[in-house]
């Protein structure tokens, strides 16, 4: 009795409830098309595909943070500087039958101090903090490229030095055209125009590279023209793997006369010039470092460089000459987050009377800094 009830229970339950749901019939709706980020593994690590496009799209950038120092026989601002960076980057990428179409931006913002003044009868003389200036903000870099040809701005083709802080190998941004050839075996060159005035003539300068990367290191040699000044500069730099840790760097130069492409000998120093001063530029120079690769995150280097003739007698009181001595540290705290550490000694021969700036006879200085940068 008691099973036949319960089986008559359960048949009334169904049928009220089959009823029930033919009355509301509940509607699934169909799911949104959906279209996840997928990673574009074709130009290496960090790139995706923009969703809807066969384009892959990397972004990255720093963050720096940056204690500089100086202190010798230049001007009353020696002392110490703080300087704060961020870049941003983007690099879009896709194929094409002319090959890899590239387009590259690297935004760059950078603050830093204002010189502190003094106002007699006010704080008793002492010195009053004028705030941060934002003394960067630019489109650093912005390029398209196709293939071997690319054009837009960014560092001069020119523009290239030893792996240390103390060198200088001459040039800075300029808007270009430029053609790169990879070769087999490690061989590279480069030509470009490049266009650093405004509103001075159709004339570009003409630079041009070629390079061979090996196991044992390798060599670049440069040749730069200014159609502006008339004049042409010269460039070799070399790399030499003693060991898998150990390793040698040279560098040489020759100019003409005082262009674009000279080696800014007084680049980074603490030096009071008139804001017109082109750059100063040196006859010749030479110079290397050695560098040791301590462990993965320890590497260290010494180096120095010579200028002959600086300013090529024209912006200088009598012929001066310089040397440039640095040693560089390297250390990687965490991953993509670094420190470096840089001390420098600058020592002149000569007197130095740079059109109105400070006369310094056999000066010297010394000049560094701090910096942590966090890449990403």
């Amino acid at each position: 009795m008691n099973i036949k009830s319960l089986l008559i229970g359960s048949a009334a339950l169904s049928a009220v409830a089959t009823g029930a749901q033919a009355a509301d019939a509940i509607v699934v709706p169909e799911p949104e098309p959906m279209e996840y980020v997928r990673v574009c593994d074709v130009y290496g690590a960090g790139f995706f595909y923009i969703p809807g496009t066969e384009t892959c799209l990397k972004i990255g950038g720093y963050v720096r943070y940056q204690i500089g120092f100086s202190d010798g026989d230049f001007t009353e601002q020696d002392g110490w500087d703080k300087l704060t960076r961020a870049t941003v980057t983007l690099d879009a990428r896709s194929e094409t039958e002319y090959g890899t179409l590239g387009g590259f931006i690297e935004l760059r913002f950078q603050a830093e101090g204002t010189d502190p003044v003094i106002i007699e009868g006010i704080n008793e003389g002492d010195a009053l903090s004028q705030g941060l200036s934002s003394s960067v903000s630019r489109v650093q870099q912005a390029i398209i490229s196709l293939g071997g040809l690319s054009l837009g701005v960014a560092d001069s083709l020119y523009d290239a030095g030893l792996s240390a802080e103390f060198d200088r190998g001459g040039a800075d941004r300029a808007n270009f055209i430029r053609y790169t050839f990879e070769g087999g075996a490690g061989f590279s060159a480069a030509v470009a125009l490049e266009e650093v005035d405004d509103a001075y003539d159709w004339t570009p300068n003409v630079v041009g590279k070629f390079g061979i990367t090996q196991g044992w290191g390798g060599l670049n040699v440069w040749g730069a023209y200014d159609a502006t000044a008339e004049e042409f500069a010269l460039k070799a730099i070399g790399k030499f793997n003693l060991t898998q840790a150990l390793w040698l760097e040279a560098i040489g130069t020759y100019e003409s006369g005082i262009n674009y492409y000279s080696v800014d000998v007084l680049d980074g120093l603490n030096f009071d010039l008139d804001s017109d001063v082109p750059r100063i530029g040196a006859e010749w120079s030479a110079g290397g470092l050695i560098g040791y690769q301590f462990n993965p995150r320890l590497k260290a280097s010494l180096g120095a460089q010579y200028f002959s003739n600086i300013g090529h007698g024209e912006l200088t009181a009598e012929e001066v000459n310089a040397i440039n001595v640095g040693a560089t540290i390297d250390y990687a705290i965490v991953e993509n987050f670094n420190a470096k550490l840089a001390i420098n000694y600058t020592k002149f021969d000569g007197t130095v009377d740079v059109l109105g700036g400070d006369v310094v006879t056999d000066g010297d200085q010394w000049h560094g800094f701090l910096r942590l940068q966090r890449d990403f």
